[in-house]
C-alpha cells in the first residue's frame, strides 16, 4: 500500500517537474537564438512554429529530469513529516519502494524510446529547415559535402559532393568519388549516381593492388540498400533511416546509441534517485540531490559526446552516463537491503 502511495504521489508532482524542465529549456532555446531573432526580424508566429518543432527534443529531455524532481520531492516531504522513519519503523523495508518506481519509470523510457525513435526526428528536421531559413534567408540546398561510409564488409566509399534527387525521380548525383574494395582496390571517377543500392561510377578507373589501371565506362558498386542521402543531421533521421545509415557511416553509430542509452537512461535516473530519497534523513538534502544527479549526468552525457568526436569508446560511450549511475544504484541498493 505504501508503494502505491508514493507513486500517487509521485505522479502528482511529475507533471509539475516536466514543465518547469520544458520552461527552463525553452527559455534557453530562445535565448541562445535571440540573435539571430532580432538580425532577422523573425516574426512572432515563427518564433512559435521553432519552439513547437523544438517540443518533442525538449520532453526527451523533460520527462525523465521531471520523474527525477518528483520522487525526490515527494521523498522530501516524507521525510519531512516522518512518514519515511514510520514506515521503517513498521518493518517496511526500503527495497519495496524501489520495484514500483522502476516499473514507473519503464513506462516513462518506452514513451521516449517511441519519442527519441520517430517523433523526434520529425520535428526535428522542420525545426532544422526552419531554422536555417531564418538564418540564411533560404531553404537547404540539401547538398551534402565530403561524405565518408565504410558499409561492413563492403570497403569505404567517399564523395566530394551528393546531389539528393527531388522525391520520386531518379538517383542521387555523386562528384568526386573514390572507393576502397576490401582487396585494397581503388576505384576513382569524377562523376556517378547512388541508384538502387550501388554506386555507379561514371567514367571511372580503378587501381588493382599491383599498381596497374582499369578503364571502364560505368561500373556499379554494391551499397546496403535502404542507405539515402539526406541533408539533415543524424538528430533528424528516424530510428529505422539511423540504423541503416550507421551500417555505412561509422559517425552514426554513437547517435544510434544514444537513443536506446537515452531511454534506458531514464530508467537508470529513476532508480538512483528512489535510493538517494530513501537514504535521506533530512528533507533539505533531496534538492541538493536533484541538482546533483542531473548536473553529474549532463556532465557524463557531454563528456561522452567529446569521446565519440574524437573515436574514443565509440558506441560504448553513449553508455557512459548509464553505465556510472547504475553502478551507483546498485551499491546503493545493496547499502539499503543489507
Amino acid at each position: 500500500m505504501l508503494p502505491r502511495y508514493l507513486l500517487r504521489e509521485t505522479l502528482s508532482l511529475y507533471l509539475l517537474g516536466v514543465l518547469l524542465f520544458v520552461g527552463l529549456i525553452t527559455f534557453d532555446l530562445l535565448s541562445s537564438l535571440s540573435g539571430a531573432f532580432l538580425r532577422a526580424r523573425t516574426p512572432v508566429g515563427e518564433i512559435a512554429t521553432l519552439v513547437t518543432y523544438r517540443v518533442p527534443h525538449t520532453l526527451g529531455i523533460a520527462l525523465p529530469l521531471g520523474l527525477v524532481f518528483a520522487l525526490l520531492v515527494a521523498l522530501a516531504r516524507w521525510i519531512r513529516q516522518s512518514e519515511l522513519k514510520a514506515a521503517y519503523a513498521a518493518g517496511v523495508p526500503p527495497i519495496r519502494f524501489i520495484g514500483p518506481v522502476l516499473l514507473l519509470s519503464a513506462l516513462v523510457g518506452g514513451v521516449v524510446f517511441v519519442n527519441e525513435g520517430w517523433i523526434k526526428p520529425i520535428a526535428q528536421e522542420r525545426f532544422e529547415a526552419l531554422q536555417y531559413r531564418i538564418y540564411y534567408g533560404s531553404e537547404p540546398s540539401g547538398v551534402l559535402t565530403d561524405r565518408t561510409y565504410a558499409p561492413q564488409g563492403l570497403g569505404v566509399y567517399y564523395a566530394q559532393r551528393i546531389y539528393p534527387a527531388p522525391q520520386g525521380q531518379g538517383g542521387s548525383r555523386l562528384e568526386g568519388l573514390r572507393v576502397v574494395e576490401p582487396d585494397g582496390s581503388i576505384w576513382s571517377a569524377e562523376r556517378g549516381l547512388w541508384v538502387n543500392g550501388a554506386w555507379r561510377l561514371e567514367n571511372a578507373y580503378r587501381i588493382d593492388p599491383s599498381g596497374r589501371i582499369h578503364p571502364a565506362s560505368e561500373h556499379p558498386l554494391p551499397f546496403p540498400v535502404g542507405i539515402q542521402p539526406k541533408g539533415v543531421s543524424y538528430e533528424a533521421m528516424r530510428l529505422p533511416e539511423l540504423s541503416a545509415a550507421a551500417q555505412a557511416d561509422p559517425a552514426a553509430v554513437f547517435p544510434l546509441a544514444r537513443r536506446y542509452a537515452n531511454a534506458v537512461g531514464t530508467v537508470i535516473l529513476a532508480w538512483l534517485a528512489v535510493v538517494i530519497g530513501l537514504s535521506l534523513r533530512e528533507a533539505a538534502w533531496a534538492f541538493i540531490a536533484v541538482v546533483g544527479l542531473i548536473f553529474g549526468y549532463w556532465t557524463l552525457f557531454t563528456f561522452s559526446a567529446q569521446l565519440a568526436r574524437f573515436d574514443l569508446w565509440s558506441a560504448y560511450g553513449a553508455w557512459l552516463p548509464n553505465l556510472v549511475y547504475g553502478g551507483l544504484a546498485l551499491l546503493g541498493t545493496w547499502r539499503l537491503v543489507r
